[in-house]
């Protein structure tokens, strides 16, 4: 009987014993771009971590260093720093998970978890859904915690469809993907943004990969992002004299895409005896405008959304949070909006002292 039992006993012993983590890795040598690739014009190794930008031209378009291999479930820790000029642009970076390559494209698509100014700790859908789809856990907490121009520690668990991080060991997002249609691996990123002279500069990374779901979506089973060829990157501008109008662009022939704000306009088609003009441009903290409009004395009027939307009923805290803090969204008036210098040209490209800056609360409408 007891030699029967034993192999009965190993076997239960076997399957009582929960299944482990791998243990942690280094997923960065400290000294060469092994297990990473990248525009090395803009990504490269500098004072022992990963470097991305410049510091003395501006980026031109969103670049990203990658890792060679994917993750599916997985515990992810790093220190990231982020330096830059803001009066040149933007400075943020993100850390994409689960993500890939758009062909033909810098771009990558999936999960990126935010970091800078305004959007560390949010979870923003990279050249996917193309928005915020969760806010912080605690707003203020995570800004609080950011040590601006410094290193900071982030951690990234993504366990299923769940994700959750922290920085510097404050609970910053916690996220539960709903759509059976979005992919639960993919390769882990550093992002440079487009548009400032910055740096972003990372270092310590490691990760413990955690057991596989089963049955999660995969890449290769809800399908791979398509080509997208990249925007072409504007020329170097010129004296406004030796610089000639811009020829029409026709839109079969405009490039998919990021596009700058004279690109886009020349894309339009319009019928017979109309024109385009550019009349604002987005620029730092003023821009996504969500409607336009014209009061009985021809001001135009707008509203941003760089923090629009907020669901009240399913983001209550996130909404409560920033409805405290007083958020940064503006009912936007333009006094003379058709005042352009040239046909075609900008008349305004930043909050010009003839726009007047109004709470939504406080807006009058005449």
């Amino acid at each position: 009987m007891r030699l029967l039992l034993l192999p009965f006993f190993l076997l239960s012993l076997a399957l009582s014993i929960p299944l482990r983590a791998a243990p942690a890795i280094p997923l960065f040598d400290g000294h060469s771009l092994g297990g990473w690739e990248g525009d090395h014009k803009w990504w490269r190794v500098a004072d022992g971590a990963l470097t991305g930008g410049s510091t003395t031209e501006k980026v031109p378009r969103n670049f990203f260093l990658a890792t060679t291999r994917s993750f599916q479930n997985f515990d992810l820790r790093l220190q990231i720093k982020l330096t830059g000029d803001p009066a040149t642009g933007l400075i943020n970076s993100g850390v994409q998970i689960r993500s890939v390559r758009v062909p033909n494209n810098t771009e990558m698509s999936g999960y990126q978890v935010d970091a800078g100014d305004k959007w560390w700790g949010k979870l923003y859908d990279e050249s996917r859904r193309n928005k915020v789809i969760a806010e912080p856990v605690d707003a203020a907490a995570a800004d609080a915690a950011v040590k601006k121009g410094d290193w900071n520690d982030y951690r990234i668990l993504a366990e299923g469809p769940r994700i959750r991080s922290w920085i510097n060991g404050v609970a910053a997002l916690d996220y539960t993907e709903t759509d059976p249609a979005i992919a639960l691996d993919g390769k882990i990123a550093i992002q440079i943004h487009s548009g400032a002279i910055a740096l972003v500069q990372v270092r310590a990374v490691t990760l413990e990969e955690l057991p596989p779901t089963p049955g999660a979506p995969t890449w290769d089973k809800v399908g791979h992002p398509k080509p997208r060829p990249a925007a072409p990157v504007p020329a170097a501008k010129k004296s406004a004299a030796a610089t000639p109008p811009a020829p029409a662009l026709p839109a079969s022939t405009a490039t998919a895409g990021p596009r700058s704000p004279e690109e886009e306009r020349l894309s339009f088609v319009l019928p017979f005896g109309f024109e385009a003009e550019l009349v604002v441009a987005e620029s730092e903290g003023f821009g996504k405008f969500i409607n336009v409009t014209w009061d009985a004395q021809m001001r135009m009027w707008s509203m941003t959304a760089l923090e629009y939307p907020v669901d009240g009923n399913e983001q209550k805290a996130a909404s409560d949070a920033l409805f405290a803090a007083g958020g940064r969204d503006k009912v936007v008036v333009f006094d003379a909006p058709y005042a352009a210098p040239a046909p075609g040209r900008a008349a305004v490209t930043t909050p010009p002292a003839t726009a007047r800056l109004k709470q939504p609360q406080t807006a009058e409408i005449s």
